[in-house]
């Protein structure tokens, strides 16, 4: 009877154990609804998207639960503002490159072993975005360049679901710290462009 009442204690443990483990790692969209945005004399916003999604190895960027190319474009909507006062020209954001990399840590490890095993991997996000104020005519008033990089180390141990939540977190810091500097970029280079909120 002792046994049979410990191995039900130990059983319980055990599936509330693993159900808080997969609490933790809990995987939210990333959105921009809290975000300022920042209005800048143009008639219009293009988002030109230069970059095209890798399906190869290493690039993982169309596995990945948001991929940096919406992020960018959904980014670029909520943040910047165009708001024509002076100038009838356009407001132009340029993807040049949204990648998200896997590469594995063993110099033994195939592409295969990184999503369907525990391999230790290095992710790799880079991002590298051009912001230009155009006139009428179409030429460049100013323009702002922007290159993020971000890297981590994933260890053998961790389970598939923490890599992709650990992804997802490295996505918003990546987005966050982007964020930043192209505002910052911007109102420093376009100062003469930004009209009050």
């Amino acid at each position: 009877m002792k046994f049979k009442n410990n191995s039900i204690i130990l059983f319980l443990i055990v599936f509330f154990g693993a159900c808080a483990t997969q609490e933790n790692y809990l995987i939210k969209n990333i959105n921009f609804d809290g975000y300022k945005s920042l209005n800048i004399d143009s008639s219009s916003l293009i988002i030109d998207q230069k970059y095209n999604i890798n399906i190869t190895h290493p690039f993982i960027d169309h596995l990945v639960k948001q991929n940096l190319i919406l992020l960018l474009s959904s980014w670029a909507e909520a943040r910047l503002q165009p708001l024509e006062v002076n100038n009838p020209g356009a407001l132009k954001v340029i993807i040049n490159t949204a990648s998200i990399k896997a590469l594995p840590i063993s110099q033994n490890a195939k592409i295969e072993d990184l999503f369907i095993s525990n391999a230790a991997v290095n992710i790799e996000m880079n991002l590298d975005i051009t912001i230009e104020l155009l006139n009428e005519n179409g030429n460049q008033i100013s323009y702002v360049d922007v290159k993020i990089f971000k890297s981590k180390e994933l260890a053998d141990n961790i389970s598939l679901l923490e890599k992709d939540y650990i992804i997802q977190e490295m996505s918003k810091t990546l987005i966050k710290d982007f964020d930043s500097l192209a505002i910052n970029k911007l109102k420093e280079i376009f100062y003469k462009s930004i009209l009050p909120n």
